[in-house]
């Protein structure tokens, strides 16, 4: 997937981002991996289609540790519904509802396809076929949810022209049996501006 082409393609067809968008938060199940992977990108683009700032994990732990469960699950399901795209907000959603309720059903179908629209951006192991993310925080959720990489030993960044990457050393597992992993961090890194 090219990074540098959904950008243009965001900024040229907001309206269709828009449209890309309102499908994945109906769950519409005619979507791609394609058009999930575009919608996704494309939120590093547009307005503030996405943001993980106004989420924190450890609020949530504490939050948890401390049983507020009702303010913890309020923070998620806002954070989930503003921007749909977010997958720690999702993740919490999983982690927080029994799985017999409706909220439940509905984060796990966004998470479950939104992991594997990610993973069809590319293979990982090299810059040219690196995952596409726009936020750090995906890095860590693709490794842990997706491929079960819970060693990891060295992060670097990689920029090549105008393009940014992060660079994993790992240790391999069944489901990623590389010792590396690549993610292009362009859409969300200035440094490459």
């Amino acid at each position: 997937m090219d990074c540098n082409e959904i950008e243009k393609w965001a900024g040229e067809n907001p309206e269709a981002v828009a449209a890309l968008a309102e499908r994945f938060e109906r769950l519409d199940a005619t979507l791609t991996h394609e058009d999930i992977a575009r919608a996704y990108v494309a939120q590093a683009y547009v307005g503030d289609g996405y943001s993980d700032l106004d989420f924190s994990d450890m609020v949530i732990s504490s939050m948890m540790k401390t049983g507020d469960i009702e303010n913890a699950l309020r923070l998620s399901w806002d954070t989930a519904c503003r921007y749909p795209f977010n997958l720690n907000a999702l993740d919490s959603l999983l982690r927080l509802v029994p799985q017999e309720h409706d909220i439940w059903k509905l984060a796990a179908w966004r998470f479950s396809r939104l992991l594997k629209a990610i993973a069809s951006t590319g293979d990982g192991t090299t810059t040219s076929s690196a995952f596409c993310v726009i936020c750090v925080r995906d890095e860590y959720m693709l490794m842990r949810s997706m491929f079960e990489i819970t060693g990891i030993h060295e992060q670097q960044l990689v920029i090549e022209g105008m393009r940014s990457y992060d660079r994993f050393h790992i240790d391999p597992t069944d489901l990623y049996p590389h010792d590396t992993i690549y993610f292009e961090i362009t859409p969300f890194n200035i440094t490459a501006l």
